[in-house]
């Protein structure tokens, strides 16, 4: 039976969990600052859907799983923070060297260097995250760090339409740079390694598993294991809408770029951001309800709202409609996240958590962020029209409904495995 009592929290863990989601809302604006930028990058290379889908998201994603694993394995094994501090450092000088391109070749090579350097953030602050608060309280810390991505969007999209509209798409490039250089010198100069659960006695002792022994372990866990691709699924439809948002905004509702900047940044903004910060409570609410194993009902939920919302923001017949749509799939897509991988790092030995969440990373990357605006952008250039966009979208939410089922296995399978064992709170 769990017990009402918390634990102790790690001394400075509010702090480093503050300037951790800093970190991840610099991720984002670099991240997603191309997807603002789709419409000038497009007139002045004169691309395709599909070659503006690439960049998006493959060009991104390729290298963010390649690096990912071998990133993971050093988080397991080295200081956290100095590691952190290098790659902020790299996909910030990366995302400014974006601003340089000539051609579509030199812009899709840089967006390959980003990927690769920002593959260890979400890895090593969930690994840090979990090694600052126990349990009860780690999916409400993982909320909190979560609301970064939207934040990150959310500064992209509207700054990043106000930059370019006014000085150019490569002037946005370089502004999104300039935060990252900052947080690297902070991480350095203020955030300390926390201990590992490990080194406090609470883990297994001994070297950290192999990456298969690892990789093993997660498909040999059922829970782990469904929600792992559950997470892979999501991602499809969860980072496609974001990408294409403000060039659905244009084409279809007739907004300028700064118009649909706004409208969408403010939907990412403060919508998912209310999103995160709701998934993590909820989350820990659901544990303390009815136990650990029901913690996969959350974000099985999550993904059902998220299809139906989808398509409502794709299909619907007026601005009202679309923004509502669009408001509900951001508060429930965000949502989703920190209960998800709450599961993920609860499921897995301490030592594995920086492979595990990195290979989930390498997944939603390669698969979610870079074939999900790509299937968006293929199935616009085959319908063609004004609206193609709306059947691009349209299409990937089919796979938020197909992550769904494999959320309810891993409910099913949590509820016979020893791992997530424990009793509602009382």
């Amino acid at each position: 039976m769990q017990t009402s009592s918390s634990p102790a929290l790690a001394k400075g863990a509010w702090y480093t969990l503050v300037i951790l989601t800093l970190v991840y809302v610099s991720n984002s604006i670099d991240r997603t600052a191309m997807s603002i930028l789709i419409e000038p990058v497009k007139a002045e290379f004169k691309l395709s859907d599909s070659q503006l889908g690439l960049l998006t998201g493959l060009a991104f994603g390729l290298t963010y799983a390649l690096a990912g694993l071998p990133l993971g394995w050093l988080i397991d094994r080295v200081n956290r923070t100095r590691l952190l501090a290098a790659v902020v450092a790299i996909w910030s000088l990366c995302t400014a060297v974006c601003g340089l391109a000539q051609s579509y070749p030199a812009l899709v090579m840089a967006r390959l260097a980003v990927g690769a350097s920002e593959s260890a953030a979400a890895p090593t602050a969930m690994s840090m995250i979990a090694d600052l608060f126990p349990k009860n309280r780690r999916s409400t810390a993982m909320g909190v760090f979560w609301t970064s991505t939207a934040f990150g969007t959310a500064i992209s999209l509207v700054l990043g339409g106000v930059i370019a509209a006014n000085y150019g798409w490569r002037a946005a490039f370089f502004v999104a740079g300039v935060p990252g250089l900052i947080l690297a010198v902070l991480i350095i100069l203020t955030v300390r390694e926390p201990a590992r659960e490990r080194d406090l006695g609470q883990g297994d002792a001994g070297p950290a598993p192999s990456l298969f022994q690892t990789l093993r372990f997660v498909c040999a866990n059922p829970t782990v294991f469904h929600a792992f691709v559950g997470i892979g699924l999501a991602s499809l439809a969860m980072s496609g809408v974001p990408v294409w948002a403000a060039s659905f905004l244009v084409r279809t509702q007739g907004f300028t770029l700064p118009q649909a900047g706004l409208m969408a940044g403010l939907g990412v903004g403060l919508f998912g951001a209310l999103g995160s910060l709701m998934g993590g409570p909820v989350g820990d609410a659901v544990v303390r309800r009815w136990g650990v194993q029901a913690l996969p009902a959350a974000p099985m939920v999550a993904c059902v709202l998220a299809c139906a919302s989808g398509l409502v923001f794709a299909l619907g017949s007026s601005l009202a409609v679309v923004a509502l749509g669009f408001i509900v799939f951001e508060i429930v897509s965000r949502g989703f996240t920190a209960p998800a991988y709450a599961i993920l790092v609860t499921g897995v030995e301490p030592r594995m958590r920086g492979v595990v969440v990195s290979a989930v990373q390498a997944v939603t990357n390669l698969i979610g962020y870079g074939v999900g605006p790509l299937v968006v952008g293929v199935v616009s250039d085959r319908v063609g029209g004004t609206h193609s966009l709306k059947a691009g979208i349209a299409a990937v939410m089919i796979f938020s409904l197909w992550s769904g089922l494999h959320f309810f296995a891993a409910w099913a399978a949590a509820r016979r495995s020893e791992r997530f064992a424990g009793g509602a709170t009382a």
